[in-house]
């Protein structure tokens, strides 16, 4: 008996990384399969299979000399995708199973800022922080799409909610504002990069915190949760001027905690100007280095994972088991009650959880045929701060498992 042994030749190199595991691809969509290689000297056959690998469908033969591939992703629905990448005997699989699915929902983060948010700075679009943003988040999750509506010059008067109240040279554009970005978009997020133009233009340290904290208001009170990024360095900027940039900067930290993106850390020389290395040669932008720093501290923030968790309810989605949901008072003060009408009997698992995913409340109670009214969240005794929360409603009966997410905030 003849027993032939397929072995990677010496020399050749192939890894798999894109998907490697957890992706959450959408039919039709094109995120890209990507790989690490290298001494290849034939073409790469991509290939997929559907049942963690026991058969597999043919992609498509690319050259050995490219290193990614954007697939169309196929109508084939399965949690148990794998993808594996073959040139002559050296080949490699995903590390792990990714899903394709044919839920077309879409998760939209919306990008308020000027200049360095627009991608000033860097050689080609590609190379701007939004753009290497947009392009990671959806690499792991085709529902997620970043909408840039920055503008160059921009400060923070020109993105406040229409209809604020703005000194005289002031205009709040309205296409390109916090209330375009809600009303148009249903964002699941909004990050606002403001690095400098405000003090540029005279704005004190007080007033950039007061137009912050009206556009965070804005976005609370409409279920919007908010990061906002720091103040950047600016060389053309002289003492006072830095100090304000370092105030600014200091009060975005504390005030919003982790809500707080700290674009001045690994930016800023100990002078307050931006690093040597960093500087586009404008005195103003970062470069293709620095909107890399600035990418990685955004993608750090995990704010897709918050804001887009996969394929969990929103409270118009009712099931007629459990019609009439209503959870009020949202803004809720010291307490929330569950009002709903079921057909069933069954229990009810009601969880809390703060913008960063930590849980913060659970209660666990028993539901009866009819109408119920759940009594839940009692600030006092659970030391709840002011914040915007996540909660998740799990309904089990005999039959079914139902969950369902609602939005709250607390005062």
């Amino acid at each position: 008996m003849l027993f032939i042994f397929c072995l990677p030749v010496f020399g050749q190199n192939l890894t798999i990384t894109a998907p490697n595991g957890s992706e959450f691809w959408q039919v039709g969509k094109t995120p890209s399969i990507t790989w690490d290689s290298s001494g290849l000297t034939a073409n790469i056959v991509l290939e997929y299979s559907t049942n963690n690998g026991s058969t597999w469908n043919i992609i498509t033969t690319v050259s050995n000399a490219t290193n990614s591939y954007e697939w169309t992703i196929p109508d084939a629905v399965s949690t148990q995708c794998l993808v594996r990448a073959t040139s002559n005997a050296t080949t490699d699989i995903s590390d792990a199973v990714f899903e394709i699915s044919d839920d077309a929902s879409t998760c939209k983060i919306v990008v308020l800022g000027s200049s360095t948010a627009y991608g000033n700075g860097a050689t080609s679009s590609e190379y701007a922080w939004v753009n290497l943003y947009a392009s990671a988040i959806f690499q792991k999750n085709t529902k997620l799409e970043v909408v840039n509506l920055s503008y160059p010059g921009y400060n923070t008067f020109q993105i406040l909610p229409t209809g604020s109240t703005v000194p005289g040279g002031e205009t709040i554009d309205t296409n390109k504002n916090i209330t375009k970005a809600i009303v148009d978009y249903s964002p699941v997020a909004i990050i606002i990069n403001m690095p400098s133009n405000d003090t540029a233009d005279g704005y004190s340290t007080s007033t950039q915190m007061e137009n912050f904290a009206t556009l965070n208001t804005y976005a609370t009170n409409n279920s919007v949760p908010l990061w906002i990024a720091t103040t950047q360095p600016r060389n053309s900027f002289d003492a006072s001027q830095i100090q304000t940039q370092i105030d600014v900067k200091d009060a975005i930290i504390s005030t919003y905690g982790n809500n707080a993106i700290n674009f001045w850390e690994d930016i800023a020389d100990t002078d307050g100007k931006i690093l040597s290395s960093l500087d586009s040669g404008d005195g103003i932008h970062v470069n293709n280095d620095g909107h890399a720093i600035l990418f990685n501290k955004v993608l750090d923030k995990n704010i897709d994972e918050l804001t887009c968790s996969g394929g969990s309810l929103s409270l118009d989605e009712t099931l007629n088991s459990y019609n009439s949901l209503k959870v009020y008072p949202n803004p809720a003060h010291d307490y929330v009650l569950i009002d709903f009408n079921s057909e069933f009997s069954g229990d009810l698992k009601v969880e809390f959880f703060n913008v960063l995913g930590r849980k913060l409340f659970e209660k666990n109670t028993a539901f009866n045929t009819g109408f119920n009214s759940i009594f839940t969240l009692t600030k006092g005794q659970k030391n709840l701060k002011s914040q915007f929360i996540f909660g998740k409603l799990t309904f089990k009966t005999d039959n079914q498992t139902v969950q369902k997410s609602i939005k709250l905030i607390v005062q």
